[in-house]
């Protein structure tokens, strides 16, 4: 287990003496663990979901394209605006996660957050599209916004993934049929996406005769997205943050994968036999 040096030491109790527990995880996140800033995974994933959810809306204001993911539900907010982008993309993740669930048929909680996670980035998308709806345009301004919406989306997808909490329904519909099926990630990934780009190229020319929102921004993401969020969550996050949960929900359903899991498992035990 890594070491832990405590900044600072202060406890608060209730009645009957008992630590509160909230109190003491909040504490927790003054510490630093071999010598690396503690990061909380809710703020990781908060962070990531408002990053990515700016960076799809300004990849779309830059004219340039959108990201591959977010293609379909565009796609149906101009085929039928009576639903904002932010509502069909709720719809679209829903109907991800459902068939998810008939593949593998075994639901659980996690299936449940990663929809609230869907609900919650489609808040964010229509939140950012309003903002940027004014931002003045121009093709160096363009450009200009290509970049940083690339940037963003590399830095909010790595914070999403070192979150360590169930993914969004897209991606855990991949995870289920790569699992059920035994297909290679990267072969159903390529896949995944170029069927999302096939099919929103479809809609733009049979409704308006001509692609919309599918350009070069859309291939340039879709090649380097993998690549630089792996260098940042290596090379950044993991190098100087560690990402740890500091309420039970998310240490409960914390990835296999986390660093911090074992460890939140013991905190939670020996908490619990010290109170009982």
């Amino acid at each position: 287990m890594p070491s832990a040096t405590i900044v600072g030491v202060c406890y608060q109790t209730d009645g009957r003496g008992r630590e509160l527990y909230l109190i003491s995880r909040l504490r927790r996140c003054m510490e630093r663990v071999d010598g690396k800033i503690v990061f909380p995974c809710e703020l990781s994933l908060l962070a990531g979901l408002v990053l990515v959810a700016f960076a799809v809306c300004l990849f779309v204001r830059s004219g340039y394209g959108v990201t591959v993911l977010a293609s379909i539900p565009l796609m149906l907010s101009y085929t039928f605006p009576i639903m904002d982008f932010g509502t069909w993309n709720i719809i679209y993740q829903f109907v991800l996660i459902c068939v998810a669930i008939s593949i593998t048929r075994r639901p659980n909680m996690g299936y449940a957050i990663s929809m609230a996670e869907a609900v919650l980035f489609g808040f964010f998308l229509n939140a950012m599209k309003a903002l940027l709806a004014d931002i003045p345009l121009s093709f160096e301004l363009s450009l200009v916004y290509l970049f940083v919406a690339h940037v963003l989306l590399f830095f909010g997808v790595a914070f999403f993934m070192r979150s360590y909490i169930p993914l969004l329904p897209c991606d855990v519909f991949i995870r289920d049929v790569v699992i059920t099926y035994r297909i290679k990630y990267r072969t159903f990934k390529t896949l995944f996406d170029v069927t999302c780009m096939l099919i929103s190229v479809a809609i733009g020319l049979l409704v308006f005769g001509h692609i919309v929102d599918i350009g070069i921004g859309t291939v340039i993401s879709a090649c380097t997205t993998g690549y630089f969020v792996a260098r940042i969550t290596t090379r950044v996050y993991d190098k100087h943050f560690y990402f740890r949960p500091i309420t039970r929900i998310c240490r409960r359903y914390l990835s296999d994968d986390a660093p911090c899991k074992a460890e939140s498992f013991r905190d939670r035990s020996d908490y619990d036999n010290r109170y009982k």
